[in-house]
């Protein structure tokens, strides 16, 4: 057996590498959890968070008025800080054992096809890039994958052109096969769509179409053969403004909210917390903050109350938001502000200003029992402002930006849990 083994390595010794990254961190990965005394519970694990793949954080402690245990907000704060290589890394992750098993399967069924008929240097770069490229649509959709299926499916789509030219190839890698690998590929949709399996099929998808074209580049034999070749490689480049992009989502609210946490300026701070509460409504934290910020900068806190109050209609089981706008209450010191912002009462809730009003308790025992100072106008505010990024820990992977509160699946890995 282990004579078997040798000689298969020797003879594939590309595919062979490729397989025995993914097995030597998926016993990595093992030896620390019994190391650590850790499980794989909920969406973070702190095992491949350390060894290298990209997962959902948040900072460790928010202020009293902004924790809300029931509303995490996170991203993948290390690859917004600039760690891209974590991309390449959580390919060669595994959810589990039969995640492991079966993409090494299918990578050695492929691999032993494809490495007799291809330069090892090219057929290498060409594995690490698939599984590169892969991924990256996965941290698009804010998903945070682990696996090598991306990689695995362009191997898939890579053969189904190479067989033209290579009768080898075609006589054990039939249309039998490719029925089974599109079958395959459709279904790994249905089970997601039913939630049967939390599968990454963006980089199926993108990894198999990777293959198709890398494969359509190769078996060209016409005069535009070389051209097409520089084109493809060329294309490579297209890379760096893909990683740039999910390192920079410019689209994402709380990236901007991740920005703010690391600035010091405050004018700077609240114009980031602006755009982020305008791209991401329904996360409550982003909106608390910006109101806590806006109200060092005012005399009468009116922006800040509205701010918070448009927070809450969009957030309704924001307890916290609700304390703070007792808080800010608080700071009226006039009949005639005390109008103003009950004025705005009316216009955020409309028809529902009473029930509103009713909850939040203005002039109750509530708002006198509510301790917790405000920032003062002018103050560092420091304690009011979220740790730095050296402070951070795990938190279950962020809710749905578009409306509060939604019960987070997204996936991160085709195996149970993590998107595969």
């Amino acid at each position: 057996m282990f004579h078997s083994l040798f000689r298969a390595c020797s003879k594939y010794p590309v595919t062979a590498a490729y397989i025995a990254c993914a097995v030597g961190l998926f016993l990595a990965v093992q030896i620390y959890r019994v190391d650590h005394g850790i499980s794989h519970e909920g969406s973070f694990d702190d095992a491949l968070w350390k060894l290298g793949a990209v997962q959902p954080l948040v900072f460790v402690y928010d202020h009293p008025l902004v924790e809300e245990k029931e509303y995490p907000t996170g991203g993948p704060f290390d690859l917004w800080s600039g760690e891209w290589w974590r991309i390449l890394i959580s390919g060669f992750h595994h959810g589990d054992v039969l995640h492991l098993l079966f993409n090494c399967l299918a990578i050695g069924f492929f691999g032993r096809l494809i490495e007799p008929v291809m330069k090892h240097w090219v057929y290498a770069a060409f594995l690490l890039l698939a599984t590169y490229v892969s991924l990256l649509p996965e941290y698009f959709l804010e998903h945070y994958p682990v696996g090598l299926s991306g990689g695995a499916f362009a191997m898939f789509g890579l053969l189904m052109l190479l067989r033209r030219i290579h009768p080898e190839i075609a006589e054990v890698f039939t249309e039998r096969e490719i029925n089974w690998g599109l079958g395959w590929l459709i279904l790994c949709f249905i089970l997601t769509h039913f939630g049967i399996m939390n599968i990454a099929n963006a980089a199926h998808v993108t990894g198999f179409v990777y293959g198709i074209l890398a494969g359509a580049v190769l078996i060209n034999r016409s005069r535009f053969a070389g051209t097409l070749r520089f084109l493809f490689v060329l294309s490579q480049v297209l890379i760096i403004p893909g990683t740039y992009l999910v390192s920079h989502p410019f689209w994402n609210g709380k990236y901007y909210w991740y920005l703010a946490r690391h600035e010091n300026d405050l004018e700077q701070k609240i114009a980031y917390l602006k755009k982020g509460m305008e791209l991401s409504p329904g996360e409550p934290k982003i909106g608390a903050e910006l109101a806590l910020s806006l109200f060092r900068t005012e005399e009468v806190p009116l922006h800040s109350w509205e701010i918070m109050l448009r927070s809450l209609q969009r957030n309704r089981s924001y307890d916290k938001g609700v304390e703070i706008t007792r808080l800010i209450w608080k700071q009226f010191n006039s009949e005639q502000q005390k109008q103003k912002a009950l004025a705005i009462v009316t216009d955020v809730f409309g028809d529902e200003s009473d029930a509103w009003l009713e909850r939040f308790q203005l002039d109750q025992s509530a708002v006198a029992s509510a301790d917790v100072p405000l920032p003062k106008p002018g103050q560092s505010g420091n304690e009011f402002l979220f740790l730095r990024e050296t402070d951070r820990r795990v938190a279950p992977q962020p809710r749905d930006l578009s409306a509060p509160p939604v019960d987070p699946g997204s996936p991160q890995s085709a195996m149970e849990g993590v998107t595969l």
